[in-house]
């Protein structure tokens, strides 16, 4: 399993977390080249949970194609098992959060990894 907890800036990963991804999504290391296909090569990863935060709204999100979503939901499905599951787990608008919003949020967050 990958858990991945991170807050987006900018709409994007903090630099250290996309320093990671920068080293691992190398061919070889999470992808072969077969025959010029792409082949998986992380098999041994079946379940993936990103927890995150952002200042800026869903809306604002969505208008700059969230690209920490698109990674998550696409690009680490593509390599893991093909079977795996991929859950993202966000908490928008944080700049304006009520306590009463985040505690639901960590709630949430603490039955998805109950269920991991």
């Amino acid at each position: 399993a990958l858990v991945l907890s991170f807050p987006v800036w900018n709409f994007g990963y903090p630099a250290i977390l996309k320093g990671f991804f920068d080293r691992v999504f190398l061919p070889g290391v999470s992808f072969k080249l077969v025959d010029g296909k792409v082949q998986p090569s992380l098999h041994n990863i079946r379940k993936v949970v990103a927890v995150t935060t952002y200042g800026g709204s869903r809306f604002r999100a969505m208008l700059m194609g969230d690209p920490p979503r698109k990674l998550v939901k696409r690009v680490l499905r593509a390599t893991i098992k093909p079977s795996g599951s991929v859950s993202y787990l966000a908490q928008y608008s944080m700049n304006l959060s009520t306590d009463e919003k985040r505690t639901r949020f960590v709630a949430k967050v603490a039955a998805r990894m109950d269920a991991f």
